[in-house]
Formats: C-alpha cells, sequence, structure tokens
C-alpha cells in the first residue's frame, strides 16, 4: 500500500507493498531467553520491556507495518499494532518465564479448522542442547533490544516516541541503526504472520489481511479447494505472486541488507 515504508540506507524512506513483505514469511517457532525474568508487570503487560521500551518498539513497528490508526491510506488493513508485534517480541525475549518455554509450539494442530483441542498451545519441554541453543540466541538477541532501543532515543535526542514521523523514519535508516532496523524489521514480520500461538497475529487479522486460510488441519484441504483458481494466496497479489515479483528481496535490499527475514531461525 502506499503508506507502508521502511527506512532505507540513505537515510530516507521508500513505500514498500505490505504484500512485499510476505516472501519472507514462514511459520516458524519463535526464539527462547536466557536467564529467569519476572512475571508480567501488571502495568504494561510486558515481561522483558519496561513500559518506555515497549512504547519505543510500539513506535518503530508502526513506523515499519502501518496500520489504519498510523495512516489513513491502510484503511481496512491491519498494521503492526492491530498484529500485537510487541507483545510477540516480548514473548519471544522471554520465552523461559513460561513452563515448558514458549519456543517451540506442539502438534498436531490446533482447534481453528474443527479441532477439538488446540495442542500448538502446549508447547514441547526442551532437552538440554535446545535449551542452550536457544538461551545463547536469545541472549544475542535481548542485547540487541536493549542497545537498539537506547540507540533509537539516542538519535532522536532522548526519546525516539516524541519526534514526528518523518524523523522516525530518517532514524530507523540512519546507517547506526540499520542493523537494529533490520531486526526489528524481520521479527516484525514475523509477528505479523505467524501462527498466533506466538503471541502475534492476534485475531489471525495477519492472514485475513492477506486471505490466507491458515492452518486448517486436522479438515485438510479438498481436491477442489486446491484447485480452486480463485484463493487469493496463490493470485497475482497473493503470496505466490508476491514471491514470483521478488518483493521481499527489495524490501530488505532497500534498507541496506540480503539476509532476509528470520535468518537466525
Amino acid at each position: 500500500m502506499p503508506g507502508d515504508t521502511v527506512a532505507n540506507g540513505s537515510n530516507s524512506s521508500a513505500p514498500v507493498s505490505r504484500r512485499a513483505l510476505l516472501g519472507g514469511l514462514g511459520l516458524l517457532p519463535l526464539a527462547a531467553v536466557a536467564g529467569a525474568l519476572p512475571p508480567a508487570n501488571a502495568e504494561t503487560g510486558y515481561r522483558f520491556f519496561n513500559a518506555h521500551q515497549g512504547a519505543v518498539l510500539d513506535v518503530a513497528t508502526r513506523r515499519l507495518i502501518p496500520g489504519p490508526q498510523d495512516n489513513v491510506l491502510e484503511y481496512g488493513h491491519p498494521g503492526a499494532a492491530e498484529a500485537n508485534v510487541v507483545g510477540f517480541i516480548d514473548t519471544m525475549l522471554s520465552a523461559f518465564t513460561y513452563s515448558p518455554p514458549a519456543v517451540h509450539a506442539g502438534g498436531p494442530w490446533s482447534n481453528r479448522a474443527g479441532g477439538t483441542q488446540d495442542f500448538m498451545a502446549e508447547f514441547v519441554p526442551l532437552d538440554r542442547a535446545q535449551t542452550y541453543g536457544w538461551q545463547q540466541r536469545i541472549a544475542g538477541y535481548r542485547q540487541q533490544y536493549t542497545s537498539g532501543i537506547a540507540l533509537l532515543d539516542q538519535l532522536a535526542g532522548g526519546d525516539f516516541t516524541s519526534v514526528v514521523k518523518l524523523r522516525q523514519d530518517l532514524i530507523l535508516g540512519h546507517g547506526k541503526a540499520l542493523p537494529f532496523t533490520q531486526l526489528l524489521f524481520g521479527h516484525t514480520v514475523e509477528a505479523m504472520y505467524s501462527v498466533p500461538e506466538y503471541g502475534g497475529n492476534a485475531n489471525l487479522v495477519g492472514w485475513q489481511d492477506i486471505k490466507f486460510p491458515g492452518d486448517n488441519e486436522p479438515r485438510g484441504y479438498t481436491d477442489a479447494e486446491v484447485e480452486a483458481p480463485e484463493w487469493d494466496i496463490v493470485g497475482t497479489d497473493g503470496i505466490v505472486g508476491v514471491l514470483m515479483r521478488g518483493g521481499w528481496q527489495q524490501a530488505i535490499a532497500k534498507m541496506g541488507g540480503t539476509g532476509g527475514v528470520n535468518a537466525g531461525h
């Protein structure tokens, strides 16, 4: 949509199609976090972020994927706020405060297509090697988010949330901030379109916006549904069409990188 922007390495913003984000989409598990963290704060609802950090991320992710409250051109299209992107990231960084850790959603299916139980809501316990691996990975993410948010504030002269949207875009595209912006961009896309058990795609708004039918086990698809040409998911504006056009590579390239979304998973 015309209102969607991500910052690029030249300290300016360029439009990026909402559906161009989908080429990087993978319904992959969330990461986990090292160390013990307190329960969710009663005031903020966050387990890892404090109120200000959460506010900075809320503003930043709204710039990456605006919703109707952020840009009138996005009327009818949910954005990062509607999908609960910040909550997704906070869950990722505090996954070891859950038991089992909120790392791998179980299976074989959810209850979204007629199942009697949401097996995916029951996370799979980790073995020792998996625990160590996820702790190391997310320890890095935690540091990147803590320092990245502080850097956005610094580049804004003290408070990223207090400057105008154009300056926020320029800050996100600043050379110093670009590595963090790339990380945040990837997690924002993941939160928009992943399975909701991980905290994002709230009320399935991401899937509904792109007309993705979602996970439909145990019912599955009929032969007629598989062959039906009218599904938007395989149309010109659907996931396949976006992949054919290579839209997500263009979006990442505008940010000065080629690593792609979810490179760590």
